[in-house]
């Protein structure tokens, strides 16, 4: 039988007092549901009572210690904690993330980390209320301004409401340039009979482009370049000439080294510089208004010849989804994409990177038919390609037992085997991410012993990195709830919350720093509720450079 104890959570936290009476744990158990709600005639399961009980204490403490953080870790906590209740109390979450923005304005010298919070904070409380938004937009930095706002016009387009969704458009283009993310969607949401409403956005898109300069490379969804390429054989020939021309002119001007690779189900695209994508991105788009000019380009630019060959059709044939007409419902698109700028710009290794992991992509799909081969052909695949945090092999495994555990969960567990052994050679925190994947995987299929052994391995690596993130020689200086220390502590003490409370509580007590102690509080308690992470941001900043990853699961 199950024993679950719930502990003084005051100690625990180094906060004020975690009793709390039973009017105060009625009114947080009305406030928080944990996960998917039961059936009407079921009533949840002592498992599940036990488990919101103790997340209730957990987030009542981790306010409270919350608020008493400098304003980085304040912000974070209490955006953390709103976003735990946005879908069972709604006016309790607004009034978090309100809290949340307000301190995040006090948050002084870190523009980027007070930038990457409020995104955070608009992009939860706007599904709340986007009047709360729209009177906090003036107060945000610029550029959270402009995204909030692209996310108001894709609610307006949501709505059907095309009108208001042009005029905030065309009123953000005068802020500063076009939202070429936003834009592209309301093209694509607007009906036929807007043909000239659709016309003079595009003329707005080209103007605005036009007069910015645009360094750097950027790629993707919410580029000009794929606006043009779904919307630029629609266009007026002048309009679509003009705009090809000032695409390929600022792509030339770029004297930035850059190796650029893209990946699709139907292979791989290698370009050497940002003028050769930007080239490969509008032949297509040029052929329709002067085939001539087009073939004369790919003349004087012959190392593209066989790309086109392979891809006649340029970024639609990466992406057949990339059409002037939205995604029909189950369909898909996408493509992977790579870029390495300055001296160290590799076309070979960027290709190879991107050609290994579609071939780890490919061997993970077709696994359940033979997981046993699979194994076979992931252990072929190199360990690392490019740099050591790229591991092919390692992806392989992880996915093949993530595919199979259900189904076939000897192979699984084999794959799982394979992968342990795989990653000791790898970074830290290459090893803490898929140490955590084996140990959640291992108890999804019931083997708790092998789950707890990988999660004591597990801490014993986070407290690795942890002695990395405060060395005094070269300390990390980006927010604590971003340390790589702190994302592995996640991983795992997710894992202990379902293996043991008292388990969890115990490792949460061990944890040296009270801000990272009170994050994993959080962490445990979204855990409990089944309420997994929407964003994890994993952030480096040193005297050697600075470097984050972002997964969203949203």
């Amino acid at each position: 039988m199950k024993t679950v104890r719930i502990f003084s959570l005051a100690v625990l936290l180094t906060a004020g007092p975690a009793v709390m009476t039973r009017q105060q744990q009625q009114q947080m158990e009305q406030q928080v549901k944990a996960g998917p709600a039961p059936a009407a005639s079921k009533a949840p399961s002592k498992a599940v009572k036990e488990d919101r009980q103790l997340a209730m204490q957990l987030l009542e403490v981790s306010e409270s210690t919350s608020r008493g953080f400098e304003p980085p870790m304040r912000t974070y906590g209490l955006f953390q904690l709103g976003e735990i209740f946005t879908s069972s109390d709604k006016p309790k979450a607004t009034e978090l993330l309100k809290d949340a923005f307000t301190a995040s304005l006090s948050i002084a010298d870190d523009n980027d980390t007070k930038e990457a919070l409020q995104n955070e904070i608009f992009r939860d409380l706007l599904p709340l209320s986007q009047a709360e938004v729209e009177e906090r937009l003036a107060q945000a930095e610029p550029a959270v301004r402009k995204r909030a706002s692209e996310a108001i016009v894709r609610s307006y387009i949501e709505k059907k409401q095309y009108g208001p969704a042009m005029d905030l458009v065309t009123q953000m283009t005068g802020w500063d340039e076009f939202p070429y993310g936003s834009g592209t969607a309301l093209l694509l949401a607007m009906p036929a009979e807007m043909q000239a409403e659709k016309m003079s956005l595009l003329t707005q898109a080209v103007a605005s482009y036009k007069a910015h300069e645009h360094p750097g490379i950027v790629m993707g969804g919410g580029t000009f370049t794929d606006l043009l390429v779904r919307f630029g054989p629609r266009m007026p020939s002048k309009l679509a000439l003009e705009a090809i021309d000032e695409v390929l002119s600022q792509a030339k001007k770029s004297d930035q080294k850059a190796a650029i690779s893209l990946s699709s189900g139907g292979g791989t695209a290698a370009f050497n510089s940002l003028y050769e994508y930007e080239l490969f991105a509008m032949l297509p788009v040029l052929r329709v208004f002067d085939e001539g000019r087009a073939e004369t380009l790919l003349k004087e630019n012959q190392t593209l010849t066989s790309t086109m060959d392979k891809f006649p059709n340029g970024m639609q044939s990466i992406d057949p989804t990339m059409t002037d007409a939205p995604l029909k419902e189950g369909q898909k698109g996408g493509y992977g994409s790579s870029v390495t700028t300055g001296n160290s710009a590799s076309n070979n290794q960027n290709y190879l990177r991107q050609e290994m992991q579609r071939k780890a992509s490919q061997i993970v799909s077709d696994s359940p038919a033979n997981p046993i081969q699979a194994i076979a052909a992931a252990l072929a695949l190199p360990l690392t390609v490019a740099e050591q945090r790229n591991s092919p092999r390692a992806m392989a495994l992880e996915g093949i037992a993530r595919r199979n555990f259900k189904d076939n969960p000897m192979p699984a567990r084999q794959a799982i085997d394979e992968l342990r052994k795989a990653i000791v050679d790898l970074p830290l925190q290459t090893q803490a991410q898929f140490l955590g994947t084996a140990a959640d995987l291992y108890l999804q299929m019931g083997e708790k012993e092998s789950a707890a052994k990988v999660v004591e391995e597990g801490f014993k690596l986070s407290d690795k990195l942890f002695d990395l993130d405060i060395n005094p020689d070269e300390p990390n200086k980006a927010l604590k709830a971003w340390w790589p220390s702190t994302d592995s502590y996640r991983r795992f003490i997710e894992v202990q919350g379902r293996l043991s409370h008292r388990g969890a509580t115990e490792i949460l007590k061990e944890i040296k720093d009270p801000e990272v102690r009170t994050v994993e509080s959080i962490m445990l308690s979204r855990s409990l509720l089944n309420l997994p992470m929407n964003r994890v941001r994993i952030q480096t900043k040193t005297k050697h450079g600075n470097s984050t990853s972002v997964s969203d699961n949203k």
